[in-house]
Parts: structure tokens; sequence; C-alpha cells
């Protein structure tokens, strides 16, 4: 795709990816945080199903809101190249807030998070790609994307809820699950804030050649940070399940991969981004040496603070001490961010992104380690 809408509409699909990651993140509404910690200590299956049948309720409404707003904003902060692709892509990707893996991950089940979420997202993939090089349309992926991934979500949902017939109990009322997911949904939305702006506010400020290149230094960083969510995911059920033996273990054990995924990854970003982004996306968008070493940076503070995040401080309720971080982290990267923007360097724009993930990290680390001195040292 990057070959074909060329310099002049990478920036800008680019820009459609990660506004359609905020819509993503909207219809979520804070399930994607807390739904695989409630999920994972719920008492027996049918506790996980009423879960489940709260979030489609809520989903499905927030849906019909944020897909149409993000194809206007999506419309609003692109240049005329692609614009309609851009929409496309951004309406698609704000659809995988329906998706079922955080409930698959709650229930330690990789093989629902295969079969139901990457599965699907493989076979676009791979349907598209010839679809795309023959005609030279990149609107056919995103249009393949929700063709694939709606009717799996879709499978995962009625397969789930036929097994457990609805309860005796009335179910909460929407307005009281929303409220109980507030203050995950705020920390979430406050993360993309600045974890999924950088590219649309480099569009908005950069020459399109440079918005370009600094597309690609982001894409590699956000390929990269698909292992965090991965190791965090394979992690989570297993670290929280409520088992005999020693708790501590298990956590350390998790925040010991994470720390040498951080090493490994943060290096091979800073050393190997421009190589990798020149050979994937095309040299004439290839990411630039400073901006791919404080990408770096940021992979390496966001792959320390995630087990943080989801291990210790979410499952001890320490909700405000998590918007807090992402509150501080939004406010120092983000005004980095619009600097570069107006000063057009992209340079400072990726600093700020460095900037946000090393904030997040510094405010976390001592509430989390308070946290995991309160674990007991072993389980009855």
């Amino acid at each position: 795709m990057s070959r074909i809408v060329g310099d002049a509409g990478w920036a800008n699909f680019s820009a459609g990816q990660s506004i359609g990651i905020l819509g993503m993140v909207a219809i979520l509404f804070g399930w994607g945080v807390i739904g695989p910690v409630r999920v994972a200590r719920a008492r027996d299956k049918s506790s996980r199903v009423a879960i489940l049948r709260e979030s489609l309720r809520s989903r499905l409404l927030l849906s019909l809101v944020a897909i149409p707003v993000v194809a206007i904003v999506t419309w609003i902060v692109c240049t005329d190249a692609y614009r309609v692709e851009s929409v496309a892509v951004a309406v698609a990707m704000a659809t995988a807030g329906l998706s079922p893996a955080w409930y698959c991950i709650g229930e330690g089940n990789p093989r629902g998070v295969m079969l139901y979420d990457a599965l699907p997202k493989l076979t676009a993939s791979a349907v598209a790609f010839p679809i795309l090089a023959l005609s030279g349309q990149v609107l056919w992926y995103p249009i393949v994307l929700a063709i694939v991934t709606l009717p799996s979500f879709a499978a995962h949902a009625w397969k789930t809820l036929k097994r457990h017939p609805v309860p005796h109990e009335a179910p909460r009322a929407l307005r009281h699950v929303m409220r109980s997911l507030l203050p995950t949904a705020a920390i979430d939305a406050t993360g993309n804030a600045y974890g999924s702006t950088a590219i649309p506010i480099a569009t908005a400020g950069l020459e399109p050649t440079d918005a370009s290149a600094f597309a690609s230094a982001d894409r590699a960083y956000r390929i990269g940070t698909l292992a965090v969510v991965a190791v965090a995911n394979a992690f989570q059920a297993w670290v929280l399940e409520p088992v005999p033996g020693n708790p501590r273990r298990r956590h350390l054990a998790a925040l010991g991969v994470h720390a040498t995924l951080a090493l490994l990854g943060g290096v091979a970003i800073a050393v190997l981004g421009p190589w990798a982004t020149g050979l994937v996306f095309g040299t004439d968008v290839a990411a630039r040496p400073v901006p791919s070493l404080l990408f770096g940076v940021a992979f390496f503070a966001i792959c320390l603070a995630t087990p943080l995040i989801r291990n210790l401080l979410v499952p001890a309720g320490r909700y405000k001490t998590v918007l807090a971080a992402t509150i501080c982290a939004a406010a120092a990267g983000v005004s980095v961010m619009l600097f570069g923007s107006w000063i057009g360097s992209e340079v400072v724009v990726a600093a700020g992104v460095a900037t946000s993930e090393i904030v997040a990290l510094a405010v976390l680390a001592l509430p989390a380690l308070s946290e995991f001195r309160r674990l007991p040292r072993a389980l009855a």
C-alpha cells in the first residue's frame, strides 16, 4: 500500500489508521483494560458470559456514534491524496472495537484470540494483497477487512451466548455499566491521546515527505508494540489466576520477559528502523535515523510499563494512579508533538512520543512497586 499511495498519500493513510484506532478505543470504552481482569476473576462460565452480554450492549451502542465521528475527523485531517481510502480504513479499524479478543484473553484462551481476531485479520491481508497488486486500488483493503472480521466477531458472540441462555436475573442497566467503565475508559482514552495522535499531528504540520517518513517510523514502532500486547496477553490470565503458590514469582517472570523484549525491541527499532522501513515501505518513505532512535526509547518505556498497569495496578483497583500517569504522559507528550508540528520538525514530534512513554513509566513505577510488596509470598 505504501508503494501504491506514495509519499503524498502514505501519511494520510497512516493517519486514517491512527484515527481508526482512537475510534476502536471509544467503542471498547475500557473493556480492553478491565474486561480481561473481570473475566479472569469470574467465578464460573455463566458469570463470564454475563460480562460479555454487558460489553456487547455498550459496544454496539457506542459504535453507532464513534464510527461516523471517525469518518468525519479523518476527512478533515487528511489532504486530498487518497482521502476516501483513508476514511475507509479509519472506519474499518474502528470496528475492531467489537473484537472478542479481550474476552478470550481473560479466559486464558489463545485459540479463541487466534480464531476470532488474528486469523480473520491475516485472512483479510492475504485476500487483499493480490487484489491490491493487480488493481492498484487500496480501497479494497478496508473493504475486505470489514467483510472478513465483522462476521467472525459476530460468530464468537452467537456461539458463546447460545451455549448460555439469558440468566434469570435482569442485566444491569446500560447507564450503570457505562458508569462502572468510566475509570478504565478514561485511562484508555487518555493513553491513546498520545499513543495514536502522533501521525495525525505530524500529518497536519509537516511537509508531506517528512510526514510520510515519520509515519513509517511510527508504523515500525506500532508493529513492535504488537509484540508487547502479545506478551502481556500471554501472561495476564496466568499471573492473575488465584491458584496455590507464590504469586510474586509469576509477576517477576512476566516482568522479566517484558524487560528482555524492551531491550531487544528498543535496540532493533533504533538501529534497524531506517533499513527495515525502507525495505518494507519503500525508500521514498523510509524512516530516518533520529526519529527511529526516539521511537526505540518509547518502545523500551512502554514495554516496561505494560505489566505494571495490567498485572499490578488495574487488578488492585488503582485506576486513579493509572489515569494520573496517562494524563501526565499525554500532557507532556502531546505538548511536545504539537510544538514539533508547529515548527515542522519530525524529530521533535518523535521526541514527544518518547517523552509521553517515559513520563508514564516514571509515574507508574513506585505505585506498582508498592502493590508488588503487598502481594502475599504464598497462597494456600
